[in-house]
């Protein structure tokens, strides 16, 4: 096979075994024969995404031998391309995304070097014309969740929703660069963010595969605290990996380069992360009418209007719009005149159970969409 056809063949298994689709372009093709070559695309090629499977499995697949089988895929591992989950006795393993492999997983190290900066780059351009979160998708991969300080009653927050609790339950802590802030700040077309760069948490298992592969950082619960501080203060949104049960991510995410934000705001998507069950309430007798929180939410939810009932010099105060509104607390967090709050919604949304119930409710409406456009097609065309 030439290098072109085991690239293409990666590339349909990858899309194949994935249920997404992705628009192919120059930029893609750069991207993925910078960052992967042509020896680690054929190996991969076939080899498991979803369920993972053992090492004995795998070597049934690929028909090697096990030694040689392993060396390959820690190798792989530690480039971010293959996971290791580690469930008691039982190691199985599995190819990351597309999507991961070149937007997420490598960017945790922090590394700065070619050609990782090539892969960047060119991942930049590409991902304008990426289709990977459609007008189907039912849930994001993230959804909002309120800073404590800046919830009414932060005693009766869900388990779900606090953040204490959520840190609470892992035994194991680690902390990456940011994969969304590292890609643009290694491309010479984007501004450096202003933001901090280390404050990608995982825990537990995902955050043992990180320490293991050197892409991040083992640290103490203490220090989550303080990273998570730290990204609140700089107005940063704390965005959990939207699985109720046992989710092993928080991203303090920023308006300008978040994988979930950016979309939404620059490429027309119309979700960007879930929303919390908590909703900002206003006391316009107090506001001041600064602007603050205007340019704090990440969701251009806020706006100032007259009201009647403000003291401040303009007339003014807060009004947001809910269907827009997350529930982060960023513009509670800082408000000068503690005029914001977030409250607890009458009607309580609770996320998916686990990460593969959110893929799996995610997919099924993804092919009911593409099924009801081949309809509409259809019925055009007769």
């Amino acid at each position: 096979m030439t290098d072109q056809e085991i690239y293409q063949s990666w590339i349909d298994h990858m899309t194949n075994n994935s249920g997404m689709q992705f628009t192919g372009n120059e930029h893609m093709m750069r991207m993925i024969t910078s960052w992967v070559s042509p020896e680690e695309a054929a190996f991969t090629t076939g080899f498991p995404l979803f369920p993972p499977k053992t090492i004995e499995e795998i070597a049934e697949i690929k028909q090697m031998e096990i030694p040689e089988l392993k060396e390959k895929i820690e190798a792989l591992a530690r480039k971010g391309m293959i996971y290791e989950s580690i469930g008691g006795d039982s190691v199985r393993y599995r190819m990351w995304s597309f999507g991961e492999i070149f937007m997420r997983v490598p960017e945790w190290a922090g590394r700065d070097d070619e050609p990782f900066r090539t892969m960047v780059r060119h991942g930049n351009k590409w991902y304008p014309t990426m289709r990977m979160r459609g007008k189907a998708e039912v849930h994001a991969g993230l959804r909002s969740i309120p800073i404590n300080e800046t919830v009414e009653s932060p005693s009766q927050l869900l388990p779900f929703e606090d953040i204490i609790q959520v840190v609470d339950k892992y035994e194991f802590h680690s902390v990456s660069y940011c994969c969304c802030r590292m890609r643009y700040n290694l491309d010479p077309d984007y501004p450096d963010t202003p933001f901090p760069l280390e404050t990608c948490l995982h825990f537990n298992e995902l955050g043992r595969y990180i320490v293991k592969n050197g892409l991040g950082r083992e640290i103490t619960k203490e220090e989550t605290l303080e990273i998570l501080k730290k990204a609140a203060d700089a107005g940063l949104i704390h965005g959990l990996q939207n699985a109720e049960a046992a989710p092993e991510t928080i991203c303090n995410c920023d308006i300008e380069y978040c994988t979930f934000l950016r979309p939404y705001h620059q490429l027309g998507f119309d979700k960007s992360m879930d929303q919390s069950n908590y909703a900002v309430q206003v006391t316009p007798e107090t506001c001041k009418a600064c602007g603050l929180c205007v340019k704090r939410c990440p969701m251009d939810a806020i706006q100032m209007k007259f009201s009647a009932e403000s003291t401040n010099k303009f007339r003014k105060a807060v009004v947001v719009d809910t269907d827009l509104c997350i529930g982060c607390g960023v513009c509670v967090h800082k408000c000068p005149a503690e005029s914001i709050i977030l409250k607890r919604k009458e009607t309580i949304t609770r996320p998916p159970k686990t990460d593969m119930e959110r893929m799996r409710i995610n997919y099924m409406a993804m092919q009911a969409g593409k099924q009801k456009a081949d309809s509409d097609h259809q019925s055009s065309t007769d």
